[in-house]
């Protein structure tokens, strides 16, 4: 039934212009696809597609879906969002198989910046 792979992953928001502004410049995410007067907006980011948009039939939790981006040097992603004002729920954690640390959306969304270490 379940083909071990994601489609997508939607995030809703309230804002599309805050949203916009927050996905593309705070966290600096290039979308693949706009749909809907911009309402919509897909961003692929490797094999899955994360779509952040105001549906009608979603509205944003701050105990909703959790997203981890991967980044390629966490202390270089931690300190640049510090720099642009996002406040972390989870400061920077280290587990012994990565490191993370949780914030949120202008909505309240959960959002993690994520650093797998080598195996």
């Amino acid at each position: 039934m379940i083909t071990n792979e994601v489609a997508f992953v939607a995030i809703a928001v309230s804002d599309k212009e805050r949203a916009r502004k927050f996905y593309h410049e705070t966290l600096e995410l290039n979308p693949t696809r706009t749909q809907m007067d911009g309402a919509w907006v897909e961003y692929d980011l490797g094999p899955v597609t994360i779509g952040v948009g105001c549906h009608p039939a979603w509205k944003p939790s701050r105990e909703g879906t959790t997203v981890a981006f991967e980044v390629e040097d966490f202390d270089n992603a931690y300190a640049k969002l510090k720099d642009r004002g996002v406040e972390f729920d989870v400061e920077k954690t280290e587990t012994p198989v990565c490191w993370m640390a949780q914030f949120r959306d202008p909505d309240g969304n959960k959002l993690v910046i994520h650093k797998r270490k080598q195996q």
